[in-house]
């Protein structure tokens, strides 16, 4: 009873997004449209904890994410990442596999208002639009000639993977990507000071020096990675690794508490390279 009491005044206290009403009333006044359905409000209403019950409703306006919630811990004792919402669609047009992540416990609410609704929000656009690329696709195949026979599902899948947690520090990357004939992947990157509430940056770790730090240990491991033939990194002229650009380069900390810099598939290398991971080697926690 007193948790439910407790978790009832933190309701209480969440603040509704602006644009919650706005959305709501469309959704409303749209109900006979299928991304603006409540199918499966009434259930996940009555399956998530208090505490997202506001948050939740924003999310359901759009049945991308239309299904149950559960609470998975899996880190820390101080700070938890958890799926919130997992979602399953399988129709003539798409194939959609979605796992979408929260916090909660981080002892900063309003940290986990923000970053959650972040969270949702993205993710949410990120579905709609691969969603609409996919009916693009369709609409092309049938256009130059094709069938509805002819075209092949698209695969949409969301995921997320922990790298790193501590008492006041939480690292966790969001996967989306969208399979046909070839992959489209996009990646998402949270490295949480808690206690600030801080989305971190390369400068907030490394100091003034990073730009320098990151590079030198960047240039060493290509040069060390170029001893294999089958290792070919683009040149400078041909868009290759030329030094980061700022502090917001994207990153997650790994488990031994060190930096790693990510670049995506095609940036720096051709594509058989795949996506390119750096670790710097310093001892930032």
């Amino acid at each position: 009873m007193e948790e439910i009491k407790k978790a009832q005044e933190v309701y209480k206290s969440i603040k509704i997004p602006s644009k919650l009403e706005s959305c709501v009333k469309e959704a409303i006044s749209n109900k006979t449209k299928k991304y603006y359905s409540f199918r499966g409000l009434k259930y996940a209403m009555s399956t998530v904890a208090c505490t997202f019950v506001a948050f939740i409703f924003f999310v359901n306006v759009n049945p991308s994410f239309a299904q149950q919630m559960y609470d998975i811990p899996v880190i820390g004792d101080i700070a938890k990442v958890f799926t919130v919402k997992e979602y399953h669609e399988n129709d003539d047009l798409k194939l959609i596999n979605a796992k979408i992540p929260a916090i909660q416990n981080t002892g900063n609410t309003d940290l986990e208002q923000r970053i959650n609704y972040e969270i949702m929000t993205k993710m949410n656009d990120a579905l709609k639009e691969a969603e609409d690329r996919a009916a693009e696709y369709k609409d092309a195949v049938i256009a130059t000639g094709g069938e509805e026979k002819d075209y092949v599902p698209v695969n949409i899948q969301v995921d997320y993977e922990i790298k790193y947690s501590v008492d006041d520090i939480i690292s966790f990357v969001i996967y989306k990507s969208e399979t046909l004939a070839s992959a489209y992947t996009e990646t998402f990157f949270y490295n949480i000071d808690i206690e600030t509430g801080k989305n971190l940056n390369l400068k907030d770790l490394l100091g003034e020096n990073y730009k320098d730090i990151v590079n030198e240990a960047i240039y060493n491991e290509i040069e060390e990675r170029s001893k294999d033939s089958g290792n070919s990194y683009f040149t400078a002229d041909e868009g290759g690794f030329a030094g980061i650009t700022d502090e917001f380069q994207d990153f997650y900390i790994n488990s031994s508490g060190k930096i790693v810099i990510v670049f995506p598939k095609y940036a720096i290398a051709p594509g058989y390279m795949g996506v390119q991971e750096f670790e710097i080697d310093e001892q930032i926690f």
